[in-house]
């Protein structure tokens, strides 16, 4: 009898040990998916654009950028108020206003999905990318654009992207100064610094 409950113990604790390793398991694996699966986002990003003519160069800028991204489900989705972006003339802001409709469409928007999967153990800068659909006085067109992310600090990530876009895709107007058309093509850029929520 006593060797049958010795046996029974020995088999009890081997069971508890395994049961023990089994869930240590299965929390480090919970641990590990919410640890990469969070949201991230900013109120206060930066966002450029660069317009070119034959004889001159002009930026627009503004710091109201707002948005996050959502490491779980991949969802990426950024805004910005048109009204914000200042080029340092208010004539030839008031007519960019004009141009893109400001009143009746009042933000750029963008929405879409990572691509590329970020490795939150990687500390150094990591390329990927996101398609979606880009709006821009209201026309939507989808894009796929690369993006820098960064580990800054536990909880911080950088963003930085860059890429170009034809106006008249947008049906937006080219301006001109004196008779001289601006260039279809802008080249735009965003810099943010997303905080986990």
């Amino acid at each position: 009898m006593k060797k049958f409950m010795k046996v029974e113990s020995i088999g009890i604790l081997c069971l508890s040990r395994n049961l023990i390793f089994q869930l240590s398991t299965l929390l480090l694996l919970l641990y590990s998916n919410t640890s990469s699966a969070q949201v991230y986002s900013t109120t206060n990003g930066h966002a450029n654009f660069q317009a070119k003519m034959p004889l001159n160069t002009y930026m627009g800028k503004s710091d109201q950028l707002q948005g996050s991204i959502n490491f779980k489900t991949g969802k990426v989705a950024f805004q910005l108020p048109v009204k914000s972006i200042k080029t340092d003339k208010d004539k030839r802001d008031e007519h960019m206003y004009e141009l893109l409709e400001a009143e009746k469409k009042p933000d750029v928007v963008f929405v879409g999905t990572l691509i590329d999967d970020f490795n939150f153990d990687q500390k150094d800068k990591q390329t990927v990318r996101v398609k979606g659909d880009f709006t821009l006085a209201g026309t939507i067109r989808q894009i796929t654009i690369p993006i820098d992310l960064e580990l800054i600090s536990e909880g911080t990530i950088q963003l930085k992207a860059s890429w170009s876009l034809l106006i008249t895709d947008y049906g937006i107007e080219r301006p001109s100064i004196v008779f001289i058309q601006v260039n279809d093509k802008h080249d735009l850029s965003v810099d943010a610094t997303l905080k986990e929520k």
